[in-house]
């Protein structure tokens, strides 16, 4: 089986995605005669190219962050260059992998409902979607995040050797669904310090003060 994996990560370099994606085709490649075609989108001629690839592809995993709710631009603006092949991607089987630094899986909901849709319209076989919260920073911790790696390696050999996604397996990797009530006191405390540790010292870092960073441009 060849796979095409469409990493969508607006980032040049080391990426989160592109580090979960390293455990899932380890996992895949273990099976003999799998086979990777990876394509990297982060430019506006490479989402042109990637559309041309997605075509001539027989099986599809498109990968990328969640930010905000929503997935880039430019993994957008290559959905969007897909519009010609609408209703004609009969039998290509298509599977998408979305991470993100929120703990819990609610958050990439609405957008597992958008991509399936867009899978029916292509006429594609949806594979169903890797959702994986609390990934911010295993780029810079890989020891720290063995499990979600080892979670991904998980997934990737088991569809390399079933070639369809299993649900339930996806289901487990995913939780948990919603974050339990934690005691607003402890929360507020913990709130504090972690911008006290990460967002100022990430502040300071990219010359931002604490104040400039509430700032409402176009409130007016």
């Amino acid at each position: 089986m060849k796979l095409s994996i469409f990493n969508g990560s607006p980032k040049l370099g080391i990426n989160n995605t592109g580090i979960l994606l390293e455990s899932f085709i380890t996992g895949f490649q273990e099976t003999p005669d799998n086979e990777v075609e990876m394509i990297r989108m982060n430019n506006e001629q490479s989402y042109k190219d990637a559309a041309i690839r997605f075509e001539a592809a027989e099986a599809v995993l498109i990968a990328f962050p969640l930010y905000s709710y929503a997935m880039p631009a430019g993994v957008k603006t290559f959905l969007e260059q897909l519009e010609p092949l609408l209703g004609k991607c009969t039998g290509k089987k298509v599977g998408f992998l979305v991470q993100f630094g929120f703990v819990e899986a609610i958050h990439a909901r609405g957008l597992e409902k958008y991509l399936e849709h867009l899978t029916k319209a292509l006429d594609c076989d949806y594979e169903g979607i890797i959702i994986k919260g609390g990934c911010d920073g295993i780029s810079r911790n890989k020891k720290g995040a063995k499990k979600i790696l080892m979670g991904a390696y998980e997934i990737g050999k088991t569809y390399g050797i079933e070639k369809v996604f299993n649900k339930e397996q996806l289901d487990k990797y995913s939780a948990p669904e919603i974050q339990k009530k934690q005691n607003p006191f402890v929360m507020k405390i913990l709130f504090r310090l972690i911008n006290k540790l990460y967002w100022e010292k990430s502040f300071k870092k990219n010359g931002v003060t604490y104040e400039s960073s509430f700032a409402r441009p176009y409130e007016n």
